[in-house]
């Protein structure tokens, strides 16, 4: 009979503990607790759960009826230095980790923008993962709560602050392509200033100032900027609807129409739907190649590097590539 009890008793012993085995590597926790309440006692977020109590956000999240924190780890703010923020940027960085009224599961994410009350969030998914913002990669996903989700990322999440033109100018490998910009017709630069965020945004893929080198030893740069219209036609050739990173491209299997492609009927690139219209102009037409880094592809300018990735703007985002596109 003793020995029966012992045999029962290790059996109990050994279901609790695969029971709460399994349940750790699914990342679940007691869904009675408050989501906010979990994060303050993991030792993983010790400086996001201060930020949060310091500023006064605490309260504020807990009474949200559902909301998902993208909680960064202490190591990813040991990479950033938010001292130097002032009290407005600083509450603005805290709220771009807090997606308020939406409880955002893995398996219910998509490429493609997140909208809620106080935030505008982009996820790009792909075989390798879910990024935020073409940075912060989540690296353990589903930590469920009463009210809330907690899902963990490894980089801070900077909301964006500068416009596209902002950006473009800011970096001096792109003082051609700024002085580009600033002669061709239709407003471009104005429409690159547009500081507001914007749901469809643009991306650029911005020629470094090798690269315009490079195309002047074959058309003298005087010629190339005395004829608006060329230029025009050519940054057309640079630029598609949508936020689009670079975590994103491995999702884009076909040729992509260019931003303001005269095509009659479809759709232009949105994020997370219709992302190809249904009529194409060829001639400007986007490919990417991704064998071997990543390369996009003109139609009679041959292939160009990607050469630097997801400089996130309010309206758009920038990949430096190494080559003018021609169509």
């Amino acid at each position: 009979m003793k020995n029966l009890f012992k045999i029962i008793s290790l059996l109990f012993f050994l279901v609790f503990g695969l029971f709460i085995t399994t349940s750790c590597k699914k990342g679940y926790v007691n869904p009675e607790n408050d989501a906010i309440d979990l994060a303050l006692l993991d030792s993983r977020f010790t400086t996001f759960t201060k930020l949060l109590t310091d500023n006064g956000l605490v309260d504020g999240i807990k009474s949200s009826e559902s909301y998902t924190i993208f909680a960064p780890t202490n190591e990813a703010f040991s990479k950033v230095d938010v001292s130097k923020l002032t009290k407005a940027e600083l509450l603005k960085l805290l709220n771009t980790h807090i997606v308020r009224q939406r409880r955002l599961l893995t398996n219910e994410m998509k490429s493609g923008v997140v909208q809620s009350p106080n935030v505008e969030l982009y996820l790009s998914k792909n075989s390798s993962g879910i990024f935020i913002n073409g940075s912060a990669k989540i690296i353990s996903a589903d930590i469920l709560a009463s009210n809330g989700v907690i899902q963990v990322i490894d980089q801070v999440v900077f909301p964006p602050n500068k416009s596209l033109m902002t950006v473009i100018r800011n970096n001096p490998n792109l003082s051609e392509l700024v002085s580009w910009i600033s002669v061709a017709e239709n407003n471009l630069e104005t429409n690159l200033s547009y500081s507001s965020p914007t749901v469809l945004g643009i991306t650029i893929f911005a020629p470094t100032n090798a690269a315009f080198e490079e195309l002047y030893n074959t058309i003298p740069k005087a010629t190339l900027l005395s004829d608006k219209k060329l230029i025009n036609e050519i940054l057309r050739f640079h630029r598609i609807n949508g936020k689009v990173f670079s975590q994103d491209f491995q999702n884009i299997n076909q040729p992509i129409n260019t931003a303001n492609t005269p095509v009659m009927g479809g759709t232009p690139l949105a994020n997370g739907s219709d992302l190809f219209p249904t009529t194409f102009d060829f001639q400007y037409q986007l490919v990417f190649d991704l064998n071997n880094g990543i390369k996009v592809k003109g139609v009679s300018s041959g292939s160009a590097s990607v050469t630097g990735v997801n400089l996130l703007a309010t309206n758009g985002v920038v990949h430096t590539i190494d080559k003018v596109l021609l169509p």
